[in-house]
């Protein structure tokens, strides 16, 4: 049996989609819509309060996130960068335990290339 999603449960779940939108669309928001979403994906912000924060009307608030979504939305359906970061992370989290192992169980030039992979590594984590 399909257990129903409260409400609260889908606006957290929305939110989070926006979030993973803006950590790889951010260049096409405008400096208004990236504001409005910074204060969106805070789950204790609403409409109402974000609206009050920066002086502007709920329903201006609504159309901004509403638009810049749409816009992230249309490009990650084309390019599907999401998804793509979603498994590049997984794998340097696999490649890192992997490396983890390895150099627990050796010693010498071994570690030492161990060590060294492990600084690529992070460095590909900072471009991730």
């Amino acid at each position: 049996m399909k257990k129903e999603i409260s409400g609260r449960e889908r606006k957290l779940i929305k939110k989070t989609r926006v979030k993973e939108l803006i950590e790889t669309y951010h260049g096409l928001l405008t400096d208004k819509e990236k504001k409005i979403l910074s204060l969106y994906i805070d789950p204790n912000n609403n409409g109402a309060l974000i609206a009050r924060k920066l002086n502007i009307s709920r329903q201006a608030v609504h159309d901004h996130i509403r638009r810049a979504t749409g816009k992230m939305e249309k490009c990650d359906f084309k390019a599907h960068l999401v998804e793509i970061r979603k498994r590049e992370k997984k794998l340097t989290i696999e490649l890192e335990g992997m490396l983890d192992k390895i150099e627990a169980a050796s010693s010498g030039d071994v570690a030492q290339k161990v060590k060294e992979a492990k600084e690529v590594l992070e460095s590909i984590k900072k471009l991730l």
